[in-house]
């Protein structure tokens, strides 16, 4: 496609009317940017987003310290808990913060649960655009195949919340791509840019092809961001090609889901790229150093079920523990009882593997702690599956010992979950419940 066609393409989509169901336009905040210009560099955003009708734009302008969106500083907790409030106020689908560095503005993109596990293909609050200023100050030479960039990265890293916007995210993703695929204009961006740039657009690649990656895909998704940080010496943050390899490693894990060659060479790669990723993105960014700790030990989970090896599942549970200081009952409950009850599962497998009655101890433990959020009362199908874990450990302590105290207390915690199955009338897990308790009367007198 000849390039004036192209850009004619890219300026009709984002003037173009593109969406009548109110359901399916995806709602923005843009929060006046920290920045030190006579032009309210967000307030131009706004302007530019407001011509497509994909979008609601609102613009937040109140005055509040805004240090915390210094990079470099250790507030990371404020950047967090300031956006999730104005998400909240404005009931917007995502937040755009801008911050002047040098004669450029960075962007970031702030969406409701950004953190919250388990989750895939999320944007770290961390992944920055940087676009010059000048094209904020004379916002008529905004680039137009850059704008439809700020569009896509939007798209992709919204959680699409009603039924119009889950259909359409990945029909415009693809539109959004095939249109920057095409642009082969002349570009009057530096190669500073570049790496900022790639990385986003590969984001939005990925995105658009989730739950349906090919091997095709994840070639021209894996070379975007390897060339990224081919230039990662235009980076000003040793965090930014931290979040790169994050980006990598979510790529890889998603090719385990949606292939079913190569999954032990993608599972190596989605390994060694979060692992790279969290000497950047350490504990000083503790949302994301806690999310990939998180996906590194379900990653060696089943590095271990590959292998066998057994230093696999010590680090499965050792990443899980590391996720477990971010993550707490206080401040994320639900995370923090998925992080217990795979706590529960991988310890009962070392401990089995190792025949550590201290282990399964532990494993107990965490168990019982995900009960404080599965309460029998509130979530009584929960916690009777939970009962039945735990029965489950005691009957394999029982018989590694021949103990038959500890295969009362199995059958102890088998009853009171199957209590729960006959009161909620769910035949199949009764069913399954009664087999459990079958196998007990071969070591009870």
């Amino acid at each position: 496609m000849p390039f004036n066609d192209c850009l004619t393409n890219i300026r009709k989509f984002i003037r173009s009317p593109q969406q009548n169901d109110k359901e399916g336009i995806f709602k923005i905040t843009v929060v006046a940017f920290e920045d030190r210009c006579n032009t309210n560099c967000g307030k131009v955003l706004v302007d530019l987003l407001k011509q497509s009708n994909l979008f609601t734009v609102q613009f937040f302008d109140e005055m509040f310290p805004k240090g915390f969106l210094n990079l470099q500083g250790r507030n990371f907790f404020d950047f967090i808990d300031c956006g999730t409030r104005i998400l909240s106020s404005s009931k917007s689908d995502i937040l755009i913060w801008g911050y002047e560095e040098n004669g450029k503005i960075r962007l970031n993109f702030q969406v409701a649960n950004q953190y919250i596990i388990p989750n895939a293909l999320s944007f770290s609050l961390l992944d920055s655009l940087y676009v010059p200023l000048n094209y904020f100050t004379e916002y008529e030479k905004f680039s137009e195949s850059l704008l439809l960039l700020i569009y896509g990265i939007v798209i992709a890293a919204i959680i699409p919340s009603t039924d119009a916007q889950i259909k359409n995210q990945p029909h415009l993703l693809k539109e959004i791509i095939s249109l920057l695929s095409s642009d082969v204009s002349r570009k009057d961006i530096s190669r500073e840019f570049m790496p900022y740039i790639m990385n986003m657009l590969a984001k939005i690649y990925l995105n658009s092809v989730k739950g349906n990656l090919t091997p095709d895909n994840i070639e021209i998704i894996s070379s975007l961001f390897e060339n990224a940080l081919k230039n990662k010496e235009y980076m000003r943050l040793p965090i930014y090609y931290g979040c790169i390899y994050n980006n990598l490693g979510q790529l890889y894990e998603a090719a385990l889901t949606d292939n079913t060659e190569n999954n032990y060479d993608y599972l190596k790669k989605a390994i060694s790229n979060y692992t790279t990723a969290q000497k950047y993105l350490n504990r000083s960014y503790p949302y994301d150093y806690g999310l990939i700790s998180y996906h590194l030990a379900v990653l060696y989970f089943e590095f271990w079920k590959y292998t066998n090896d057994l230093q696999a599942l010590r680090d499965s549970v050792a990443q899980l523990r590391e996720a477990e200081k971010v993550y707490t009952w206080a401040q994320f409950p639900q995370s923090w009882c998925h992080i217990q009850g795979l706590l529960g599962y991988y310890l009962t497998s070392l401990g089995t593997n190792t025949i550590s009655r201290e282990i399964m101890q532990l494993a107990i433990i965490s168990y019982k702690n995900q009960q404080k959020v599965f309460e029998q009362y509130t979530h009584p199908l929960e916690w009777a599956k939970v009962q039945e874990d735990i029965g489950n450990i005691y009957y394999l302590l029982g018989k590694q010992d021949e103990d038959e105290n500890l295969m009362l207390e199995a059958r102890n915690y088998y009853l009171s979950a199957l209590d729960i199955y006959d009161e909620l009338k769910d035949k199949d897990a009764a069913a399954k419940t009664h087999n459990l308790l079958k196998r007990i009367g071969n070591y009870i007198d």
